[in-house]
């Protein structure tokens, strides 16, 4: 049996990857996977929500706000998605 640990909002973590909710979180780093909160995670590479790759986001500068909102330099998301504007 394999070691997992739980890692919170809904994300976990076995020596080779990632997982929401039991699903696999396709490729993410599970030596560098780093919960924020509220569904929001990221590795050195990508940015998560619910366990799904926000594409474009950057996961150096990604800062999880409040009530579902996130934002890098270049964008708000809110619940994962690009808010227009922002």
């Amino acid at each position: 049996m394999q070691h997992m640990e739980i890692l919170g909002f809904g994300y976990a973590k076995d020596p080779w990857s990632v997982y929401f909710n039991g699903r696999k979180v396709e490729g993410a780093s599970a030596m560098q996977f780093q919960v924020l909160s509220h569904g929001y995670a990221k590795d050195p590479w990508s940015v998560y929500f619910a366990g799904n790759k926000i594409e474009g986001a950057s996961a150096m500068n990604f800062e999880v706000l409040d009530n579902g909102y996130a934002k890098d330099a270049w964008k708000t998301y809110f619940m994962g998605r690009p808010v227009d504007g922002g």
